[in-house]
């Protein structure tokens, strides 16, 4: 243990924050995966910090102006891993209604979570017919008229005349 204190009493302030920010990041890719996994950025936001100290040290500051330059540093580092978080998360999309691969096409419902559902572009969504009257059944031919949420309100491709998919003309009068 003495060989440890020797070590470390040997080492410049900004070498002992570089040391935190590795350790910090070490501990991160350990135990909650890497960055921006289950910490959620906060060790990126740590490690900026240490980062931020790192560099008033290594430019000669006392202890109060490495601390305060490792308040700038969590700051940048907190920007950052928001920054890098909405890019992760990616932008809203557009339902896929507005889709025009999908804006004329008839799905057929098949089971969903124990109810009815279709499935669009590769992801599958529950449907609930547009007139709460009507009753769906698996196998039937829709058209999404709209989204509520992640449901597809849909109507019965029959009901929609004049209006002919390119991709199928089942359930539509000819």
């Amino acid at each position: 243990m003495a060989d440890i204190a020797s070590w470390a009493g040997a080492l410049d302030p900004w070498q002992i924050w570089l040391l935190a920010a590795l350790l910090i990041l070490i501990i991160d890719l350990a135990i909650l995966g890497g960055l921006m996994s289950g910490g959620g950025g906060i060790t990126l936001v740590l490690a900026g910090g240490a980062l931020g100290a790192m560099v008033a040290a290594a430019f000669g500051a006392e202890l109060a102006g490495q601390l305060s330059a490792g308040v700038v540093g969590m700051i940048l580092a907190g920007a950052l891993a928001f920054w890098v978080g909405r890019r992760w998360a990616g932008r809203p999309q557009q339902g896929p209604p507005d889709d025009p691969r999908v804006r004329d096409e008839i799905l057929h419902l098949e089971p969903y979570n124990g109810g009815l559902g279709v499935r669009v572009l590769g992801d599958a969504y529950p449907a609930r017919p547009e007139d709460p009257q009507q009753t769906l059944q698996e196998g039937d031919p829709v058209r999404i008229q709209r989204f509520q949420g992640i449901t597809a309100v849909v109507r019965p491709a029959g009901d929609d005349p004049g209006t002919h998919s390119s991709h199928t003309n089942e359930g539509n009068p000819a």
